[in-house]
């Protein structure tokens, strides 16, 4: 473990980085408080014979700097007194230990009655039937990796890891899983992700497929809802394909489809605009970006978690973790595409007959 050290920050400095640092954040002294409780024993280290070590209070500070404003470990050793080598070192564990101790803040809903509730959700904001959230995805620069991975550089030129996320109709994070090569098609980060066998396997609680209303007897299963990139399966809905004439079934889902989608653009949005980080390149390898990447989402909706509902931050038995390392997976075949098709039409006619388009 890293014990390079030098004289320890005085007392009214180390107080001024700490309101800074928060203010940059938005974030309140009871809750940096917590942070710091929450990790300290973590992330201390020992003074040795020759050296005093960085306190907890000083790596958490620097590790919340970097995240707030993507300054360089250069700039932040000039700021702080402390070495790039060592800052370099300190904030992928720091960013572990957030992850790790605010688990409870991005995650499933553990029962039926919680998807029903994110359901219900959707509909009354955005008028989607049976969503039980948006899937989308983000690249995430990263430096170019040793050895020169090519799979990390993506379609528009530059390195990446792929942000996949779930989020519910108040744009809360409810799952994300983080590295995936730049390469992969949103798409193939979906059936690769480790939450993906659950839903396969309905292992997730999620509420088993119901009529629309008393005037419908299909009944349709509750669903992710992706764009184009996305498999269309069991669980993933996408917008219809084609040239669609106006006002027809079709373009109303595809309109309101759209519009229910757009709390993860919203939710990519705010995390970008409070995590400066995210506006350059890291310069880490990139398991050590994806711990950073995964903390600065936790942070999110931490932050944000008058807005994230109790059911969602209890404790599920079975909800997978979200994931830094992406699992490699089996993919099953997807359902046959003429049930598929049916379901979204079912849908799509429902909201013609219901008015749902504004």
């Amino acid at each position: 473990m890293d014990n390079s050290t030098v004289s320890e920050m005085p007392a009214a400095s180390e107080e001024i980085s700490d309101e800074t640092v928060r203010e940059l954040l938005g974030m309140s002294e009871e809750d940096f408080n917590y942070l710091l409780n929450e990790i300290s024993g973590k992330i201390s280290r020992r003074d040795t014979f020759m050296r005093k070590a960085f306190t907890a209070k000083e790596r958490l500070i620097v590790t919340l700097r970097f995240l707030a404003t993507g300054e360089s470990f250069m700039a932040l050793a000039s700021l702080y007194d402390i070495s790039a080598s060592s800052i370099r070192t300190i904030i992928p564990e720091v960013c572990e230990c957030l992850i790790k101790a605010l688990k409870r803040y991005v995650q499933f809903p553990p029962s039926e009655a919680g998807w029903l509730r994110v359901s219900e959700a959707f509909q009354d904001r955005w008028q989607f039937p049976h969503a039980i959230g948006v899937i989308d995805a983000r690249h995430v620069k990263i430096r170019k990796p040793l050895h020169t991975d090519k799979d990390y550089l993506n379609y528009k030129g530059f390195y990446s890891i792929v942000l996949l996320a779930i989020v519910d109709a108040s744009a809360n994070f409810m799952y994300v899983c983080v590295g995936g090569k730049g390469s992969i098609a949103d798409g193939g980060m979906l059936r690769n992700a480790s939450y993906h066998s659950k839903f396969e396997h309905h292992e997730l609680n999620v509420p088993p497929p119901a009529v629309l209303d008393e005037r419908h007897a299909v009944k349709i299963p509750y669903m992710l809802l992706g764009d184009k990139s996305f498999l269309f399966t069991e669980y993933c809905i996408r917008p219809f394909g084609g040239h669609l004439k106006p006002d027809s079934p079709e373009s109303t889902f595809n309109y309101r489809m759209s519009q229910a989608r757009t709390p993860a653009a919203v939710a990519f949005d705010g995390l970008c605009s409070r995590f400066k980080i995210f506006g350059t390149i890291i310069n880490l390898q990139p398991d050590k970006a994806g711990k950073v990447v995964m903390a600065a989402v936790y942070l999110f909706n931490f932050l944000r978690r008058k807005n994230t509902t109790e059911e969602t931050l209890g404790c599920g038995k079975g909800v997978p973790d979200s994931s830094y390392i992406l699992p490699r997976l089996q993919s099953k075949p997807i359902k046959p595409a003429s049930r598929l098709a049916n379901i979204r039409l079912q849908i799509a006619n429902y909201m013609m007959e219901n008015g749902c388009l504004e």
